[in-house]
């Protein structure tokens, strides 16, 4: 297993964000956390991926902000902040059972 990083703007909204870590979930990796950090003049989110065997696709991944409600179905995984629609905002990512 490898682990590595992933950029993504910091003006994305959750949608985005979201399609953007199931695309990367898609290619046999799994999403393990989220730091905001400064890069070239703005926040930017840089998101954790371990490698899973080839083709493994995790279960799959949502991400709301954190007083939403837990979507059916799912467990959180994971919880701190990410720039969203240039807020950094306290969000939870919830896995499907």
């Amino acid at each position: 297993m490898i682990t590595y990083e992933v950029n993504y703007p910091g003006n994305y909204d959750l949608d985005t964000i979201n399609n953007m870590i199931s695309g990367e979930e898609a290619g046999a990796s799994e999403f393990q956390c989220n730091k905001i950090e400064y890069k070239n003049n703005e926040l930017v989110n840089i998101s954790t991926f371990n490698t899973l065997p080839d083709g493994t696709i995790p279960k799959p991944l949502t991400i709301v902000e954190y007083d939403d409600p837990q979507p059916g179905g799912t467990k959180k995984f994971w919880t701190g902040a990410m720039m969203v629609k240039g807020d950094n905002t306290a969000v939870a990512a919830y896995r499907e059972l």
